[in-house]
C-alpha cells in the first residue's frame, strides 16, 4: 500500500516537473517575439521641412555665403517623443563655430541639437560648402530712376526727392568692392497729375547694372516725385471767317492778348501763336461775341478756353455813296452861281 502510494507520488512529481519545464521553454521562446513586436510598433519617424539654419558666427566680423536658406530634418523615435519634439520646437539645425574656421572656403557638416534622449535626427543636405569672408560696411547716396511713361502728355516730373538720401550697405568685402551705385526705381502710376510719393526698395548695382546680394539699411526709402505741367504762353491771332456782304468790313478787338497751352513739350516747342477764328456771317453791325478757341493738334488744354471779341463793323452801302455824290454836286453849283 505504501509502495503504491510512493510510486503514485513520484509519478506526479515527474509530471509536474515536465510541465514546469515545458512552460519555461514556451515562455522563453515567445518573450523575445513579443518584445520585438512591441519595439517595432513604438519606433517611428517624422520629416520636418523648411528648417532654418542657425549660424554660429560673429556677424559683426564675418559674412558667410553658400548656406541653403532652409534644410529638411528627419527625426526618429517613439511616437510620443516625436510629438513632443514637433510640438515644442526644441530642435535646432546649426553650423559648427565658423569663427574658428576663419576666412576662405570650407566644407562643413550641419548639426542637430535640442533633441531629447531616444530621438535621433539627420539633416538633408548634411554637408555644405561655404565661403567665409570679412564683413565690410559702406555708406552711399541713393539715386532715383523715375519711369514717367504713364504720365499724361501735358505733365512732366521734376527732380525726385529721396529720404534718407544715403543708405548703409554691408556684406562680403568682395561684393562691397563691386558696388557702383545705389538706386531706387519708381514708376509713376497712370494719369498722375499731382506730386507722387512712394516707399521704394533700394538696390546696390555693379558696373553692369546687376543687383548685388548685400544688406541695405534701410531697405526702403521714401521718394517724392514732383509733377508739373508742360505749359507755354503764346499770343492769339484774331481772324474772321465768312461775311455778311462785300459792303461790310470788320475790325476785331479783344482784351485777351495771349493764352496758356498745355501739352507734350515737343508740341509746345513748335507753337508760336494760336489762331482765334471769329464767324462774321450775318454780322451787319458792331457786336461782341464769345468765341471758343479750337485746340491745336497735340495740345491737351488751353486757358482760357473762351474769349470775348468785339466785332466792329464798317458799312459802305451804295445808297450812302449816291447821297454823298448828290450833296457834292449841289455844293459845286451853288459855288459857281456866286
Amino acid at each position: 500500500m505504501i509502495s503504491k502510494w510512493m510510486t503514485k507520488k513520484s509519478f506526479l512529481i515527474v509530471i509536474s516537473f515536465v510541465l514546469t519545464m515545458a512552460l519555461f521553454v514556451y515562455a522563453s521562446e515567445s518573450s523575445p517575439s513579443r518584445q520585438s513586436s512591441s519595439v517595432s510598433v513604438q519606433t517611428t519617424s517624422n520629416t520636418i521641412g523648411n528648417v532654418p539654419i542657425y549660424v554660429d558666427m560673429d556677424s559683426q566680423l564675418y559674412t558667410v555665403t553658400g548656406l541653403p536658406e532652409a534644410v529638411t530634418l528627419r527625426i526618429e523615435g517613439s511616437s510620443s517623443s516625436l510629438l513632443t519634439v514637433v510640438g515644442n520646437g526644441s530642435y535646432r539645425v546649426k553650423t559648427p563655430n565658423l569663427n574658428e574656421l576663419g576666412t576662405g572656403k570650407h566644407m562643413i557638416t550641419l548639426q542637430v541639437s535640442g533633441l531629447p534622449s531616444g530621438v535621433k535626427g539627420s539633416v538633408s543636405p548634411e554637408t555644405v560648402e561655404i565661403m567665409i569672408e570679412k564683413k565690410a560696411t559702406v555708406e552711399l547716396p541713393v539715386s532715383v530712376n523715375v519711369n514717367r511713361a504713364n504720365l499724361p502728355g501735358a505733365y512732366k516730373n521734376g527732380q525726385a526727392l529721396v529720404s534718407p538720401a544715403r543708405v548703409t550697405i554691408s556684406g562680403p568685402e568682395s561684393l562691397i568692392n563691386q558696388v557702383e551705385k545705389v538706386v531706387a526705381n519708381v514708376t509713376v502710376p497712370e494719369n498722375t497729375k499731382a506730386d507722387y510719393t512712394s516707399s521704394v526698395a533700394v538696390q546696390a548695382l555693379d558696373a553692369t547694372g546687376k543687383p548685388l546680394a548685400l544688406k541695405m539699411e534701410p531697405e526702403q526709402v521714401q521718394v517724392r516725385v514732383p509733377i508739373t505741367t508742360n505749359s507755354k504762353k503764346v499770343p492769339i491771332i484774331l481772324t474772321t471767317t465768312g461775311s455778311a456782304g462785300t459792303q461790310y468790313s470788320y475790325q476785331l478787338k479783344s482784351d485777351a492778348k495771349e493764352v496758356t497751352i498745355l501739352g507734350a513739350q515737343e508740341v509746345l516747342d513748335k507753337l508760336t501763336a494760336i489762331p482765334v477764328v471769329v464767324d462774321v456771317n450775318q454780322v451787319t453791325k458792331t457786336t461782341t461775341q464769345v468765341v471758343k478757341i479750337t485746340l491745336p493738334t497735340g495740345v491737351d488744354s488751353i486757358n482760357p478756353e473762351n474769349i470775348s471779341v468785339e466785332v466792329v463793323v464798317t458799312s459802305t452801302t451804295p445808297e450812302t455813296t449816291e447821297t454823298t455824290q448828290t450833296t457834292q454836286t449841289t455844293q459845286t453849283t451853288q459855288t459857281t452861281r456866286q
